[in-house]
């Protein structure tokens, strides 16, 4: 934990012995704050809140900087596998220094090295897209310190990833999963055992091409006004992230795009108001989802429906809601972390406003590298060089019993 995390969150914990406080003497003498103690206690709520924020902005910097470090924890599986799907060396060919000092001679001034590692090495289709033949899409792997601190930033801004089973792999992959289970009886004296089968089931899992493209002009790249790795990582991973969350919240599966969680999980609760959710509401989603999958639940919502569930209480005026005092760690609610996503919707009539349950039941599958190509004439006549960023995944909640929903009354 950084002293200025260490400090904001010991400014948390004496806001909230305060308000406790304010509280306390209140209901000790049998009465509602007055106008006076109502009006510090919302402050201190505000400030409480701004606070945390704080918090949230300080830690995702610190996980940036320990990415960038090569000390983030919980890397992704995909980066430290190589095209054939081995674990990665040092001696691979895209994991080196001449490899790295290569890849940005290429986005600087578009120099092909020999020893670069061009798109088309793959002797299939994707989603009708031939790669077949060296050079096919003209794109360059990346290095892969580069793909690992672009995927650890992705991460650290993509809550269901964080929480997802995330793994990699070469080609479409086949999952089983048991679909019936075997059934136990009682079994008398003499008695034959009653015999039941399992059934299985597969989820076939694809490779869905998402790309981004952005333009850089020539006097930023002859000045080197900008650190091209740095721009590369920030930049592509605020792309990929955003689009990425879509994808593993509401992503409609099939032939278009992966399949979200909510796609494959179901309502568990209706509130019985538009735009408030009630703590036993909360309660009851909870216990909708089975206790193998309850026990390692987490919850995720929009900061908008954070704020309306930090103000719900108990029977006894507290809040319900417990901050983390513990950098990097979710704050808690009912003993369940929370996360936030930008892109779960709001708390309003007719939306899908909290998901709960176990995450790593929710499956996303990388494929291969990231890849990159410089295009020099797409934007030639206004003086810049455009680059495009590609890369392949999906997702897929394999238990559908594993996460249930919110939906707020029509």
């Amino acid at each position: 934990m950084t002293m200025i995390i260490r400090e904001l969150r010991q400014k948390q914990t004496k806001l909230s012995a305060d308000m406790r406080a304010l509280l306390d003497a209140a209901q000790n003498e049998s009465r509602d704050l007055t106008a006076e103690e109502l009006g510090q206690f919302t402050k201190m709520e505000a400030d409480y809140a701004a606070l945390g924020e704080s918090i949230a902005r300080e830690e995702r910097q610190a996980a940036r900087e320990a990415a960038l470090a090569g000390t983030a924890s919980g890397g992704n599986p995909a980066v430290e596998r190589g095209l054939g799907g081995a674990k990665r060396t040092a001696a691979a060919p895209n994991d080196t220094d001449e490899y790295r000092s290569a890849m940005l001679a290429y986005m600087v001034n578009g120099s092909i090295s020999p020893g670069l590692i061009l798109d088309g090495g793959e002797k299939r289709d994707i989603l009708g897209v031939s790669l077949t033949g060296i050079g096919a899409t003209g794109a360059v792997l990346a290095p892969v310190a580069l793909e690992r601190s672009l995927i650890n930033e992705i991460t650290a801004q993509n809550a269901i990833r964080q929480l997802a089973d995330v793994r990699s792999s070469v080609s479409d992959v086949d999952i089983p999963y048991v679909n019936t289970h075997t059934t136990a009886y009682l079994v008398g004296e003499g008695v034959a055992v009653t015999a039941s089968t399992p059934a299985f089931a597969k989820h076939n899992m694809k490779a869905y091409k998402v790309g981004a493209l952005s333009y850089i002009t020539h006097e930023a790249l002859q000045d080197m006004f900008i650190d091209m790795e740095a721009w590369v990582r920030d930049d592509f991973a605020a792309a990929f992230a955003s689009l990425e969350e879509t994808h593993f919240l509401t992503g409609t599966g099939g032939s278009s795009q992966p399949s979200g969680v909510i796609t494959g999980a179901s309502s568990a609760v209706t509130t019985g108001s538009s735009t408030a959710i009630s703590g036993d509401e909360l309660i009851s989603l909870i216990y909708a989802v089975d206790a193998k999958y309850r026990q390692n639940g987490s919850f995720v919502m929009k900061d908008s429906t954070v704020a309306l569930l930090r103000k719900l209480k108990d029977g006894q005026g507290q809040y319900m809601w417990q901050p983390s005092l513990v950098a990097g760690q979710p704050d808690r609610l009912y003993g369940y972390p929370i996360y936030t996503s930008s892109k779960m919707d709001e708390a309003t009539a007719g939306k899908k406003s909290v998901l709960f349950g176990d995450f790593k039941k929710f499956r996303i599958l990388d494929r291969r590298g990231l890849y990159f190509q410089r295009l020099n004439e797409i934007a030639a006549t206004t003086g810049q060089v455009g680059f495009l960023a590609f890369r392949r995944y999906d997702s897929k909640l394999l238990v559908s019993d594993a996460i249930k929903y919110i939906t707020q009354k029509s």
